[in-house]
């Protein structure tokens, strides 16, 4: 009976693991701050896999441009930038933290933070129609 339950964990817990793994997928938009040199700038990054290709865009400072440099490893997640630096965060549920780091073309660098919180998607349908009455 012992061995019976333990099987029944142990496949339920394989069922549902790829459920888990797909919560920290890093699919999707974020928005938040970026922090450099003691000024905070709003950031917001687009990101989406396709066939097991990642794409994405970064918007910042107004401008909206494709990420160079996408790679997602696990909970890791880099890309990077012209003039605005190399990209590096960590998905943990609905937030990615990282660093920035970038040189200026006279070689000195600057290093900073960015911190991005997952926006929930729209209902597809959207809002639910209720009633009031009678």
């Amino acid at each position: 009976m012992r061995s019976r339950f333990s099987f029944l964990v142990l496949a339920a817990a394989v069922v549902a693991a790829p459920a888990f793994a797909q919560d920290n997928q890093p699919a999707g938009r974020w928005d938040g701050v970026l922090v450099r040199d003691g000024a905070q700038a709003p950031i917001s990054v687009d990101l989406r896999e396709d066939d097991g290709i990642w794409r994405g865009r970064l918007e910042l400072d107004g401008a909206s441009s494709p990420l160079d440099g996408l790679r997602v490893a696990g909970n890791s997640v880099h890309f990077e930038q012209p003039r605005q630096g190399v990209f590096d965060g960590t998905v943990s549920g609905d937030s990615i933290t990282g660093s920035i780091s970038a040189s200026d073309s006279k070689g000195a660098d600057s290093k900073g933070s960015f911190n991005l919180s997952r926006e929930e998607p729209p209902e597809p349908y959207g809002d639910a129609i209720t009633s009031s009455g009678p």
